[in-house]
C-alpha cells in the first residue's frame, strides 16, 4: 500500500490479497471519519501511472519520459538556424 498526499494505491499479486487490502484501508479510513468519492476512485487496475512512476503488482518504476524528449530535440548550430 502507497500513499502520496490525497491518493492511496494498492498493489498486490491476486485478487484475493486485493481485496482484502481493500477492505482494511477502508476500515482504517472509516475509524478515523475519512471517506473517498467513489466517482474519484479507480478499482483493479493493473497498473497506474503517478507522477513519474509506474506502479502495479510487482511494485514501483521510475520512467523518465520526459529526460528522453530533450534528448531527442536537436538544436540549431548556427545564428542563421535561429533565424
Amino acid at each position: 500500500i502507497y500513499a502520496y498526499i490525497n491518493d492511496i494505491i494498492i498493489t498486490s499479486k491476486d485478487i484475493e490479497e486485493y481485496l482484502k487490502y481493500i477492505e482494511t484501508v477502508l476500515d482504517i479510513l472509516d475509524k478515523v471519519y475519512i471517506y473517498i468519492s467513489i466517482e474519484k476512485s479507480f478499482i483493479a487496475y493493473l497498473s497506474v501511472r503517478l507522477l513519474s512512476y509506474i506502479v502495479n503488482g510487482e511494485g514501483v518504476a521510475k520512467i523518465d519520459n520526459r529526460i528522453t524528449v530533450f534528448k531527442k530535440l536537436k538544436f540549431p548550430n548556427t545564428l542563421e538556424a535561429l533565424e
